[in-house]
């Protein structure tokens, strides 16, 4: 695959992985990512996407482990799941968290999101690697 090529589809990925994160965002009602907004105090939104996203890319990571010739492992995975999840939210989440005195909450949301995340691409690996070999 040309590179350019391969830019533009992972282009293409991440606008509407950020896009679906977005919507995702919304629908829990926290559609904006601002300091001190006392709308939430628990970042449900974002740990929604970033264990979702873990546990998809898990399953893509074997589903396409073969897959060298094509679009869909740059489209896929680095473009819409990189769009989609976020690091830099949940670290503004966090310090947000603490800033506001919420230092429980804060820890408990890095723990879970880490420890879901993990728990979601180990999960989406060995279903993917029962379902591929059957």
């Amino acid at each position: 695959m040309r590179e350019a090529s391969r830019l533009a589809v992972i282009g293409v990925g991440g606008v509407l992985g950020a896009l679906s994160r977005a919507g995702v965002s919304q629908i829990f009602g926290q559609d904006r990512l601002e300091l001190g907004d006392q709308s939430a105090n628990f970042p449900w939104a974002t740990l929604a996407i970033n264990v979702t996203g873990a546990f998809l890319i898990g399953i893509l990571a074997v589903a396409l482990i073969t897959d060298n010739s094509s679009y869909r492992k740059p489209f896929l995975i680095t473009g819409f799941l990189g769009g989609f999840t976020t690091f830099s939210a949940l670290a503004l989440e966090a310090v947000d968290l603490f800033d506001r005195g919420l230092w429980f909450t804060a820890l408990v949301y890095l723990i879970v999101t880490v420890g879901a995340g993990l728990l979601a691409v180990n999960i989406g690996v060995r279903a993917t690697r029962r379902v591929v070999r059957t």
